[in-house]
């Protein structure tokens, strides 16, 4: 019977394909063993026959079983299937392999190579731990290091996975035989899904330089960034355990809570929260504490968070830390004891309002109207509308006056129809490559301006479906054309005011 290798990794036991390789030594509902991939005193190398992955706590190393055939017989990740389906008597159909399956091993090895990279480069793994970052939580995030573009191509040629490395948009194809790798030179953190598979990256730069703080892997056909969340793997079953959720707003304060023994947290993928990853968060708690930073930037991106966790049936904890602060310079200077006595004694949003609405009588209740109108259900809307106009004396008729339908309906803003092509590709080129530009100087429609402001601050919730499904393969050299097009036309325009 023919198959595919998605059927070939349903179809086999993990541990009976680790157990041809090494001595496993039964550990509860798992197993372990010493790593035959780094020197390993301990075992630090455990299978889970339910989840059909191993994993090394020892260098980070993990995957199906195919990859562990393939990483221990040294061969590629289709060389190790075919071996494996001979060996069970299988009929390895590679025709029938999917698309999307192939562009996902290449995505897992691409991060086998930056994760390498890392091993090897000194100065990366100082300039993490100066950061807080420690052994550990590199480990286990699989973080890496991106050297030159050159150095990934020929690694992923020598398995040929290079044309299906190109659909996800991490390395833009130059010319003939040049090619750019987005994160070249950069700290790479994986981003992975909620069953542990590699679909994107993020790359922090280690130079304050005028490149951009961080680049985020593209949309493509295996990842989209509002509708996942970073650590929602290595964080689901900690939250699970904790009975909630953090939200932060980056990866290093996820990676740094992490290395602190905080472990129940997550973040966007450098855009603002959506209400996809709303809803991926609700499947795992309904309790959140949003722990963004202590600058009107955090307060203003936490004002536009707390509407989608509502709609979503979550419970929300708003945490102010101190202004300036973010959670990585708060745990630094106060400790990460300090951080969770002000995570527990933070209210619920509503009982927040409601409690200290005499302070400020008519803002609050604007603030609580506004809230209130995201809560989907019906009986704890009437539940908390009552409860604040007892305490703070406001009559109900000014409470009801509230539009639910509106804000709980989500807009609908795939109508691009007023939009001219060019516009289009203009804002498609602003969410993709987050040039350094004011768009207030260009020339431009006030809707396609407003458009082009939330492309840049990567507010993807804001952007119309058809412009972020729309494809086009040589955007890298059409966007440039474009940008300088609207550029030169807002200069024209002004030499003829003068």
């Amino acid at each position: 019977m023919s198959s595919d290798i998605e059927d070939l990794r349903r179809e086999i036991d993990i541990v009976d394909v680790i157990s041809e390789y090494l001595n496993l030594e039964r550990v509860g509902s798992n197993y372990r063993t010493n790593c035959p991939f780094h020197p390993d005193r301990t075992p630090s190398f455990y299978v889970s026959p339910s989840k059909q992955i191993f994993k090394c706590f020892g260098c980070g190393v993990g995957g199906d079983a195919i990859k562990f055939v393939s990483l221990y017989e040294n061969i590629s990740y289709f060389e190790a299937a075919l071996e494996i389906a001979k060996k069970y008597g299988k009929t390895l159909d590679l025709k029938k392999t999917s698309k999307n399956e192939r562009i996902f091993i290449a995505i897992d090895k691409a991060s086998d190579f930056y994760r390498e990279s890392l091993l090897r480069n000194e100065k990366v793994a100082e300039y993490l731990k100066d950061r807080g970052i420690d052994g550990k939580t590199v480990k286990k995030f699989g973080l890496g290091f991106a050297p030159s573009s050159e150095e990934l191509v020929k690694f992923l040629q020598k398995d040929g996975f290079l044309e299906d490395y190109l659909k996800t948009k991490n390395l833009i194809k130059l010319g003939e035989k040049a090619y750019r790798d987005l994160f070249s030179r950069r700290i790479v953190i994986p981003i992975r899904d909620p069953k542990g598979r590699v679909i994107g990256f993020g790359g922090r730069r280690l130079k304050d330089d005028n490149t951009p703080k961080y680049v985020n892997s593209p949309d493509s056909e295996v990842f989209k960034k509002g509708k996942n969340l970073f650590a929602i793997y290595e964080s689901k079953d900690y939250i699970r355990e904790d009975g909630y959720a953090i939200l932060v707003e980056g990866y290093f304060d996820v990676l740094k809570l992490f290395s602190e023994g905080i472990r129940n947290v997550v973040a966007p993928l450098g855009t603002a929260l959506t209400y996809e990853q709303a809803e991926l968060l609700s499947k795992y708690t309904k309790k959140v504490y949003i722990l963004y930073d202590g600058d009107d930037a955090g307060r203003k991106a936490m004002k536009s968070t707390i509407p989608h966790l509502l709609k979503a049936g979550l419970e929300v904890y708003p945490v102010y830390l101190p202004e300036g602060y973010d959670p990585d310079e708060f745990v630094r200077e106060f400790g990460k004891e300090s951080l969770k006595e002000l995570i527990n004694s933070s209210p619920e949003l509503f009982e927040y309002l409601i409690n200290t609405a005499r302070e400020n009588i008519k803002e609050k209740t604007k603030e609580f109207k506004f809230y209130l109108s995201f809560v989907p259900d019906e009986v704890k809307s009437l539940a908390l509308l009552e409860e604040f106009a007892i305490k703070n004396k406001v009559p109900r008729d000014v409470l009801k006056n509230y539009n639910k339908s509106k804000n709980l309906d989500r807009t609908d803003k795939t109508k691009t129809n007023n939009l001219r092509f060019k516009e289009k590709l203009l804002v498609k080129g602003l969410l993709l490559f987050h040039p350094k530009i004011d768009v207030n100087k260009l020339k431009l429609r006030k809707e396609v301006k407003d458009l082009c402001i939330n492309a840049i601050e990567g507010r993807e919730d804001e952007i119309p479906k058809e412009i972020l499904e729309y494809k086009c393969s040589n955007i890298e050299s059409i966007f440039p054309k474009i940008l300088n097009e609207f550029l030169n036309n807002s200069e024209d325009s002004k030499r003829k005011n003068v």
